[in-house]
């Protein structure tokens, strides 16, 4: 499978496994991070395309486009950003385990900072391909 998906998704999503809920009941301090410090984040391809092909469309891509991506465009307008970001460093930089839509949102909005949440390695498994 993963030889399958772009490489960006294989490298880093596909490197690390964890389970969302998990993550959202620690305990962690939120901290103002700069936006462009996950900017890189808008041009991977993490959603699904108006067909269901997984990892088609890249969150600028919806941002640019909303008429042709109508169901991502609501989940990033729908986004709250009273939640932070969970992210965690993988493979030299920040990854965000949880919050893409948030991003996206807060980018549109022109925001320079995003509150996020650290989590620790210790809460991520290395997956052997």
């Amino acid at each position: 499978m993963a030889s399958k998906l772009p490489q960006i998704i294989s490298e880093y999503w596909y490197s690390v496994d964890w389970d969302v809920e998990e993550i959202w009941r620690l305990e962690l301090p939120v901290r103002q991070l700069p936006l462009d410090a996950l900017a890189w984040h808008l041009d991977v391809p993490v959603w699904p395309d108006e067909s269901g092909r997984n990892y088609s469309v890249t969150p600028r891509q919806v941002l640019e486009n909303p008429s042709e991506h109508p169901m991502e465009m609501r989940r990033v307008s729908s986004a709250s950003l009273e939640y932070p970001l969970d992210v965690c460093r993988n493979r030299g930089r920040l990854m965000i385990l949880d919050g893409i839509h948030r991003l996206a949102k807060a980018h549109s909005l022109g925001c320079k900072t995003v509150q996020v949440r650290q989590v620790p390695e210790s809460a991520v498994r290395p997956i052997d391909h």
